[in-house]
């Protein structure tokens, strides 16, 4: 797992990767090769108060040839 802080424009340089972005900045904050490494960056507790559309996302980055992977 690495952080980051890089624009969601430049997704293309972590193909096959998974990605957690942060909604509000539009920005990448973490990069990891499995789902579980970013794990820590988009888990809230139950009783968190923010909306859903405020806390990051986990996020696999296709290569060019396949289709997108979304973990909601």
């Amino acid at each position: 797992m690495k952080k980051v802080n890089i624009s969601t424009k430049k997704m293309g340089q972590f193909a096959g990767k998974w990605v957690a972005i942060d909604p509000l900045k539009n920005k990448i904050i973490a990069v990891g090769d499995y789902l579980k490494d970013i794990d820590k960056f988009i888990t809230r507790p139950i009783n968190d108060p923010r909306p859903s559309g405020t806390v990051p996302a986990a996020f696999k980055v296709p290569y060019k040839d396949e289709g997108p992977h979304y973990i909601l």
